[in-house]
């Protein structure tokens, strides 16, 4: 007679049986993370820690602690669906609102959305997806001429009035996404919208340049500015600010432009320049005349000549190298001087070419009424070197001192 058959019993940790995995399992594993999966030993020790079969946990969670699709199903039975109202209440979240309610999983069981199906809508960062963006705008709405015009003239405190991009979005009935493929947050217009407004074709001539060069802060503001301007001459806004600033000044790409390398700052025009003065100046028209009489640019030709007709330190180190110093032994002369001497050379400049040095260095140290300036009083009495009464006797025993 065979031995009675031996009845296998159900292996568990608990010496019961296999625990069924329920909802509430589903919440707390939607929790754990990998690193308390880790903890725990792995998907095996979560499954001994639950008493439940390892085959079975694997059908809702994976090692990296994510939820799979079949336990988002089971925690968000088909029905509850992400609805518009949820959408829009997203988009406000932000990522610091995203944070509080801790992460995207906080946030989905706050709706009770699946995290797999709110990962379809929305980003870590608070930002909304592509995906979200089209149900909210639906493709059919969009972008028209009239609303790159309408934006073109918001500006920083109309973006901010109207709640920023996302505010412009939902009051245009656009998609934020499209709608940043035209417009700034700080309210100025991208080059695709640029180059629909201006298609490609309207160029920056050098007749606008030359008008632009005229143009000044005041008139760059009495045209609406630098958008306004772009607008009166049908040019892109984009294109025209390489060549133009808010403050009327041409940019080196104009400069260049309308005096292209190779026009040479010469030292025959640093010796006419620096009689010019400032009268001479004036009737040049400024800077920007000088520049165009003598057909140099206007960004060159101010490394070299100030607005008040003097000449900057590069100029004078041009035409007097460095090592043609000022000596004590000048000083002492020109003390002398007076306002006759001086005129008798030829005032200042003068005074300068006979003597072989910079204008502008002589100017630091000799006035024209033939006085000299603190600075040259200091070095031929440096701080320190003080006028003792022992002085004032041998002066005076001279004949140097009145009285």
């Amino acid at each position: 007679m065979p031995p009675p058959a031996q009845i296998l019993r159900k292996e568990t940790g608990t010496g019961r049986a296999r625990a069924a995995v329920t909802t509430e399992m589903l919440r707390g594993w939607q929790h754990l993370g990998k690193q308390r999966i880790d903890e725990a030993g792995g998907l095996d020790g979560v499954a001994r820690q639950y008493g439940v079969a390892l085959a079975a946990l694997k059908h809702y969670l994976r090692a990296d602690g994510t939820l799979t699709k079949r336990a988002e199903d089971r925690l968000n039975p088909p029905g509850t669906d992400i609805t518009l109202e949820m959408l829009r209440a997203w988009q406000h979240l932000g990522k610091q609102g995203i944070d509080k309610a801790g992460g995207l999983d906080g946030v989905a069981t706050q709706y009770g959305v699946g995290s797999v199906a709110l990962k379809n809508y929305l980003r870590p960062d608070g930002t909304l997806t592509k995906r979200a963006e089209d149900r909210l705008n639906p493709p059919g709405t969009e972008i028209t001429l009239e609303m790159l015009r309408e934006w073109q003239r918001l500006g920083k405190q109309g973006m901010d009035e109207a709640g920023g991009l996302d505010g412009v979005a939902r009051r245009d009935n656009v998609s934020v996404g499209a709608l940043k493929h035209y417009l700034r947050a700080d309210g100025t217009l991208t080059k695709s919208a640029e180059d629909r407004l201006n298609p490609p074709g309207t160029e920056i001539t050098l007749e606008m340049l030359r008008a632009w060069q005229h143009l000044g802060k005041q008139g760059i503001g009495e045209a609406g500015g630098l958008d306004g301007v772009a607008r009166q001459y049908g040019v892109t806004s984009g294109a025209l600010k390489i060549y133009l600033r808010a403050d009327g000044m041409l940019t080196k790409p104009a400069e260049d432009r309308l005096n292209p390398p190779g026009t040479e700052i010469t030292l025959d025009m640093l010796r006419a320049w620096q009689h010019l003065g400032k009268q001479g100046m004036d009737e040049a028209g400024g800077l920007d005349g000088v520049a165009t009489q003598y057909g140099v640019a206007s960004a060159s030709l101010k490394a070299y000549l100030r607005p008040d007709g003097t000449l900057t330190k590069r100029a004078e180190d041009r035409l007097n190298p460095p090592g043609t110093d000022i000596t004590p032994e000048m000083l002492r002369e020109w003390q002398h001087l007076g306002k006759q001497g001086i005129d008798k050379a030829g005032g200042l400049d003068g005074v300068a070419r006979w003597y072989g040095v910079a204008s502008g260095a002589l100017k630091n140290y000799l006035r024209a009424d033939g006085t000299l300036t603190k600075l040259a009083e200091n070095r031929l009495n440096p701080p320190g070197t003080d006028i003792t009464p022992e002085m004032l006797r041998e002066w005076h025993s001279l004949g140097k001192l009145g009285g």
